[in-house]
């Protein structure tokens, strides 16, 4: 299969999976509780983004404005990223990765949101990028306890909250 045609097929189970997505975001039960913004808010606009822009990506593709190889390459020359293009995948760092979402999805109950969250930001600040450790930290930390405070305070939406449950979230 050509590169083309890659791009043509990529392009078209990203607008197929942005669809169900989208679909399945209906399906996600209203709360009982009337309120302006409900759980289904989110999915929602996630899964319209998502169409949106696979949809243009599939339109450059099979209209033929999608970049060439060789532009693509100059342009990756241009900010430093040419190494990108002729290596392979980078297998060890994907596995950490990988490893790093399974750990979140079998902690996010018993460790609650805001540290699983946490913990999984820094294990990949740590293994990609060392450079920035307290900024990182900071990011991290006002991320994931903010964000859980936002949700269960305003959007009225029950995060797990583990070992912080003292904190009334």
């Amino acid at each position: 299969m050509s590169g083309n045609a890659q791009e043509r097929a990529a392009s078209l189970v990203l607008v197929a999976f942005s669809l169900t997505y989208l679909v399945l975001a209906f399906f996600i039960p209203q709360p009982t509780l009337k309120q302006q913004l409900g759980p289904e808010a989110f999915p929602k606009a996630i899964g319209l983004g998502m169409l949106v822009l696979s949809g243009i990506y599939a339109c450059q593709q099979f209209l033929g404005r999608a970049r060439e190889d060789k532009e693509a390459e100059e342009r990756a020359a241009i900010i430093g990223a040419e190494e990108k293009i002729e290596g392979k995948a980078d297998l060890k760092t994907m596995g950490f990765i990988l490893a790093a979402m399974l750990f979140y999805a079998f902690s996010f109950e018993r460790l609650g949101y805001a540290i699983s969250t946490f913990l999984v930001f820094m294990a990949g600040v740590l293994y990609l990028d060392r450079r920035h450790l307290a900024r990182d930290l900071l990011i991290a930390a006002i991320a994931s306890f903010a964000l859980n405070y936002l949700f269960s305070a305003y959007l009225r939406v029950k995060l797990p909250t583990g070992p912080l449950e003292f904190l009334g979230w």
